[in-house]
């Protein structure tokens, strides 16, 4: 009824945001599969990322890796939506790397989660969840954050740990391998 063109921008109806917890500690990834395995979990961040804020959600990220454009441990990227941050994003993944980690990550984590608005999800990819580590994603739970994590190694005792997480609210996925991710995202 106008005679001019009209265009109708769909927002989402519920910002689902995202905090991407990378963890690049040497000392958590087995030796033989180091390289490979970090290389991995960096692929899955960037793939995380990418389809979340394709879907206009704000995701931001925090790693133990290095940065060696700063020479120092990479500094958080708070929560943000857009292709501009998608590309910051990005290119700290492609320049991150591993490094050996003074603290263990269930020392370095709390500090991570602490800023995690309520209702957002936490997404900790990781080679190896521990005892520890468990009960502080359960504390992150436990202030109303979603919870969940991608092993990206192999762990020997992922069923029992994946069964102990679901009763603690927190939800547990192996991708060691790209089928697994597939799987996970299809199933």
């Amino acid at each position: 009824h106008t005679d001019a063109l009209l265009v109708k921008k769909l927002d989402p109806s519920k910002a689902v945001p995202v905090t991407i917890v990378l963890d690049l500690d040497r000392n958590s990834y087995p030796m033989r599969s180091a390289v490979g395995s970090s290389e991995w979990a960096i692929i899955v961040a960037a793939s995380v990322a990418t389809h979340m804020i394709g879907q206009r959600q704000p995701v931001g990220l925090y790693t133990n890796g290095r940065d060696p454009l700063a020479d120092s441990p990479a500094s958080p990227v708070p929560q943000r939506n857009g292709q501009e941050h998608l590309m910051a994003i990005l290119s700290l993944l492609a320049r991150v790397q591993m490094q050996p980690c003074d603290a263990a990550v269930a020392d370095w984590l709390p500090a991570q989660v602490s800023n995690v608005p309520w209702g957002s999800t936490l997404l900790v990819i990781t080679p190896h969840l521990d005892e520890r580590s468990l009960w502080v994603l359960h504390a992150a739970y436990r202030r109303g954050t979603n919870v969940l994590v991608l092993i990206c190694a192999q762990q020997a005792d992922f069923h029992l740990l994946r069964a102990r997480s679901q009763r603690l609210g927190v939800e547990v996925h192996s991708v060691a391998w790209e089928s697994d991710l597939k799987e996970m995202v299809n199933g």
